[in-house]
């Protein structure tokens, strides 16, 4: 069972500093917490999906580090944390497995329009980029229409690693403009 040591091991101060822009306070939370996460994504992913705990520990993550200002402080970070990373492995469940082919209706029209006009294209700009480069990377693939087992070899990532990513970056894309629908 984890046990936090907070305090002395002050996670919201460190919560609080990497949002300031201290990226080493993150590096200090994810070396604290990847133990535990890593273990709810094998409990929940189970030892049948074994090759995908990395790609889905890496993408749990990002999605906590993206959506880390949306903590609250309802609850302490080290009860918050595991409950969202189990959430977020849950839903990994759900997806759809490596190889299996999502029906073309399913999948968002890569096509841009035509032009985007203001508001609209500097925040769609602003959130791309908060990603990093090679997030960026599958975004500009993916409107481009590549497939994605090209973007795969591209990269040089798993087919699922490439899912996971396009469908982090297509929620974010999504909440960061949501408001505009």
């Amino acid at each position: 069972m984890f046990q936090c040591d907070c305090p002395p091991d002050d996670c919201a101060a460190r919560v609080a500093r990497y949002l300031a822009g201290d990226r080493a306070a993150g590096d200090e939370l994810a070396r604290k917490f990847a133990p535990l996460v890593y273990r709810i994504v094998q409990r929940v992913l189970g030892p049948s999906r074994r090759e995908e705990w990395d790609d889905a520990a890496q993408a749990i993550f990002l999605r906590l580090f993206a959506n880390l200002g949306r903590w609250e402080q309802r609850c302490p970070f080290c009860k918050w944390l595991p409950v969202v990373a189990a959430r977020r492995a849950i839903d990994m469940t759900q997806a759809a497995p490596p190889g299996e082919r999502v029906p073309l209706e399913q999948i968002a029209d890569p096509t841009p329009p035509a032009a985007l006009e203001g508001d609209l294209a500097e925040r769609l700009e602003v959130l791309l980029r908060r990603f990093p480069p090679d997030w960026r990377q599958l975004w500009d693939w993916f409107v481009q229409g590549v497939p994605r087992e090209e973007m795969a070899k591209r990269c040089g990532k798993s087919l699922r690693t490439v899912q996971y990513r396009l469908a982090e970056i297509l929620d974010q894309v999504r909440e960061g403009l949501a408001d505009l629908a």
